[in-house]
């Protein structure tokens, strides 16, 4: 079965000097709040620890938790998909089709629960039960407070301890490219899926564009969007989320496109596969090692060999 001989980045792994083009950026996103729908923004600020667009507006600042404290996310809610968040400078407002929508307005950075009312609101949406438990929290504009990544040379020799984000799973960024979804798009056909997938399936942070093959971004170390330089930290490992509709809020009923990922991307390398086990590899985590404020159009540049 195909798969990925080795995901890990080889060779000089040291920041060029010298740049040339390979595309441009198509699209941008922000997830205010985790697991919820995306907000597609012309430019944003690369903060350390998330994509910033204003005061507030970081990408996964917010995350709703259970009654248990546990994170709830749309792999087992996917409907959570189609709650719309909007924010400005004062105001989180969450909307949901049919439903009437809910303003959360205050000083966030006195604590982390943001209280009652948007909790009930969430619970009547996600478990149609008022009284479910579930609760949003927010993580302030500080460092953020996840634990630094334990090394790990074999898997991630770019990585670095500092490569966190806020309530994201793993990593800050994430970068996807038109030519790996066409790539994807390709092989459900080929596996007779009646499937188009899209880039908002896969949650990007950054979406591009350009005459280079699929899966090219694997081997980047460094990536250079208008002026900001990104460090390429590791392939980005999937699960069941890709199975989520963005636009429907609900799971495919056959798995896809997880079980075609499955089939292609799977690590090869026993190291990698011990490390992602059955998780197909589909897209990177990037890290910011210049920050800056990157837009739509802006060109991307890579290393000259």
């Amino acid at each position: 079965m195909p798969g990925v001989a080795k995901s890990a980045l080889q060779g000089d792994l040291s920041m060029p000097t010298e740049w040339k083009a390979v595309g441009e950026v198509d699209n941008l996103f922000v997830f205010p709040v985790k697991s919820l729908a995306h907000v597609e923004v012309e430019n944003f600020n690369t903060g350390p620890f998330a994509a910033e667009t204003g005061c507030m507006v970081v990408d996964r600042q917010f995350m709703v938790v259970d009654k248990k404290d546990k994170l709830t996310t749309s792999r087992k809610f996917p409907s959570m998909s189609l709650i719309q968040p909007e924010v400005t400078q004062t105001h989180l407002t969450l909307k949901y089709p049919g439903c009437k929508e809910f303003d959360v307005f205050g000083d966030l950075c006195k604590g982390f629960d943001l209280g009652p009312e948007v909790g009930e609101w969430l619970s009547d949406v996600i478990l149609n039960d008022p009284e479910g438990g579930m609760r949003l929290l927010y993580h302030p504009k500080v460092d953020s407070t996840r634990p630094d990544k334990p090394t790990n040379e074999e898997i991630a020799p770019n990585m670095k301890p500092g490569d966190k984000p806020y309530f994201a799973d793993t990593f800050a960024y994430m970068m996807m490219s038109q030519p790996s979804i066409d790539e994807l798009n390709k092989l459900l056909g080929e596996e007779d899926v009646d499937l188009v997938v899209e880039e908002k399936r896969f949650r990007p942070n950054i979406f591009i564009n350009g005459e280079f093959p699929a899966f090219a971004e694997d081997e980047w170390a460094f990536i250079k969007v208008g002026e900001v330089i990104f460090r390429n930290s590791r392939a980005c490992d999937r699960c069941v989320f890709t199975t989520v509709d963005p636009f429907m809020g609900d799971k495919h009923p056959q798995g896809e496109p997880l079980k075609t990922l499955r089939k292609y991307r799977c690590a090869e390398d026993p190291a990698e596969k011990k490390a992602f086990g059955s998780a197909p590899l589909f897209g990177v985590f990037l890290a910011v090692e210049k920050c800056g404020n990157i837009k739509v159009g802006d060109k991307v540049c890579i290393g000259k060999h």
